[in-house]
């Protein structure tokens, strides 16, 4: 009987230590959720203009505007919408989503809309979202995107004299 005390007794200490154990854990994640930082768009909250923030963002309400989330998670929650450009590292769309979407990871769930062009290096849609527009291929970094930018202008830079001339025979 002794010996089935002890062991009992052991069980529970090992039990208090691994609650402990789980304890601290769940501090270290709730600790790692505070620092990614999650935005909330209410429903009856209208934004217009950009947003740019590093953290998760979930929009239940209307953005008119560009939102950049850097190495985050935008999602557009059912009956939420963004019109404008979507830069992050994963986009969930449950809502909808007009403009450009340039994510690693685009998904469009069962309600999602995406209406525009789809930058990304995965793509998935869901039986009943909807995708009307264009894929286009996806480049890695931001900074790409600037100096693609950068070559177009060089092209035909803005605010040099671009005079055509006739010459006539």
């Amino acid at each position: 009987m002794a010996l089935f005390k002890k062991n009992n007794e052991i069980t529970r200490e090992d039990k208090i230590a691994k609650t402990d154990a789980a304890d601290k854990e769940n501090v270290i994640n709730t600790a790692d959720k505070v620092v990614k930082k999650v935005t909330i768009i209410g429903a009856d909250c209208v934004i217009q203009g950009d947003i740019k923030l590093d953290g998760n963002i979930e929009v239940y309400g209307q953005i008119k505007g560009n939102v950049t989330s850097g190495t985050f998670k935008v999602s557009v929650m059912d009956n939420g919408s963004i019109e404008g450009d979507v830069i992050a590292e994963h986009v969930s769309i449950n809502g909808r989503l007009a403009g450009v979407c340039h994510a690693r990871n685009i998904e469009i769930l069962q309600k999602g809309v995406l209406n525009g062009v789809c930058r990304a290096e995965v793509f998935s849609i869901n039986t009943g979202g909807v995708f009307v527009g264009q894929s286009e291929p996806y480049v890695k970094k931001v900074n790409d995107l600037n100096k693609e930018k950068k070559s177009h202008q060089d092209i035909n830079p803005v605010g040099e004299n671009n005079e055509i001339k006739i010459i006539k025979k």
